[in-house]
């Protein structure tokens, strides 16, 4: 059975259960997906129309409900389990169950797209895909924020929570900065759990926001 099945049918929702209450403990004032999240809404000029948003890993929503009570934003969110879409549903975020691999959505209907720590668990045979439906929602112009295990070569290592399946690190940033219409604006690695730097590889994470502009802009 390929992670993302497992994940849809039953190690989401144990995930949402084992994480709950850690979850609850999220400080979202010090959390760098936020900021990373504010400062692209930052750039927008006065007058804009609301900021749309989607995350891809979005949990229970409590992410996107603390942004949507401080932005003019709608905010989407996607998450393998149905108990944790079911959560942030009744905390009045617009979530969907999927995979990152077909996300349920227009052509070009974001602003800004977060990838919430999700991508180190996908199948590797759907990261080409993957990149391809990230680009086809966003707009042109638009914001990619990725919040991920890094490391500069790729790891494989064994998911401790479900047997035969594994965690792959790796610097998520490739899958889109190669192409020109994306550039990396800013890539914070820092200590898994915290925000300290850390000299363990094993133990890296990374908040990298890219911009994409691949058309002909003023």
């Amino acid at each position: 059975m390929r992670q993302k099945d497992v994940f849809l049918h039953s190690e989401g929702d144990a995930w949402f259960e084992r994480n709950r209450a850690a979850c609850a403990q999220i400080d979202h004032a010090a959390d760098p997906v936020v900021a990373a999240v504010l400062d692209v809404a930052g750039q927008r000029p006065p007058g804009s129309p609301p900021l749309r948003l989607l995350e891809v890993g979005c949990g229970e929503g409590r992410r996107l409900a603390w942004l949507a009570a401080r932005l003019d934003a709608e905010t989407h969110g996607l998450d393998p389990s149905a108990k944790a879409v079911a959560t942030a549903q009744a905390r009045g975020v617009a979530a969907r169950q999927g995979t990152a691999d077909a996300l349920p959505h227009d052509d070009a209907a974001f602003d800004v797209l977060v990838f919430g720590f999700c991508l180190y668990l996908c199948d590797p045979q759907d990261l080409f895909r993957i990149a391809q439906e990230a680009d086809r929602v966003l707009a042109d112009p638009a914001w990619l924020i990725i919040h991920d295990f890094h490391s500069p070569t790729p790891l494989v290592r064994p998911y401790h929570h479900k047997p035969g399946v594994h965690s792959r690190k790796m610097d998520f940033r490739r899958l889109f900065d190669w192409h020109p219409a994306y550039t990396c604006y800013a890539h914070r690695v820092s200590a898994h759990g915290g925000t300290a730097f850390c000299d363990e590889p094993q133990e890296w994470v990374a908040v990298s926001t890219l911009r994409k502009r691949g058309g002909d802009h003023a």
